[in-house]
């Protein structure tokens, strides 16, 4: 019990949102824009080669923005940084995206008030070939002010990186001068 309330203390001090159902999210504003990360499918896939990570971004800024594969990034415990995962790559060497798919969750992230609101904007960067719908790859999106986004990402895991390690998810879309960074953590 001691190591659960140790794991929650570091987990609110780096950002750490409250969601329904036990899901681990982590949330990080600014003046220009809001990020949100879902670690809960993140977590049980610690060990493999690649990191899905639900992730969520809203533009607050004035300025229009477009999020592209090259505007995510993982910062790993030892200062490396790593990409968006290259799709083919991702297809060829990893089994897990269908099942992925199909258990990740946006709780704790407000993708239902956008759509209500019809603010939010479709993104695909990883579509499952699996299904007869969403097999479009969508890797350009435009958010105006207000304007939200949620997809599954997959990052190759950053050399280190175990539970209990701290990392950074940072976003860097095109119009914001300096990126959103949200500190994160495997607990």
């Amino acid at each position: 019990m001691r190591m659960n309330i140790g794991v929650l203390i570091v987990a609110v001090a780096a950002g750490l949102a409250a969601a329904s159902g036990g899901q681990i999210v982590f949330s990080e504003r600014s003046e220009t824009g809001q990020l949100w990360a879902n670690l809960s499918l993140t977590y049980q896939r610690v060990g493999e080669p690649y990191l899905p990570i639900v992730i969520g971004v809203q533009n607050l800024s004035e300025d229009t923005l477009e999020l592209n594969r090259a505007s995510f990034r993982l910062i790993g415990p030892d200062g490396r940084r790593f990409p968006m995962a290259d799709l083919k790559t991702l297809r060829k060497s990893y089994e897990k995206a269908t099942i992925d798919r199909r258990i990740m969750t946006t709780n704790g992230i407000p993708a239902d008030v956008w759509y209500r609101q019809r603010r939010l904007r479709e993104s695909n960067f990883f579509p499952d070939v699996s299904q007869s719908r969403r097999t479009t790859v969508i890797d350009r999106v435009t958010l105006r002010r207000g304007d939200g986004t949620v997809d599954l990402i997959y990052f190759e895991a950053p050399t280190g990186l175990a539970l209990g390690t701290p990392f950074v998810l940072e976003v860097m879309p095109e119009g914001w001068e300096a990126p959103l960074r949200l500190r994160l953590i495997l607990g």
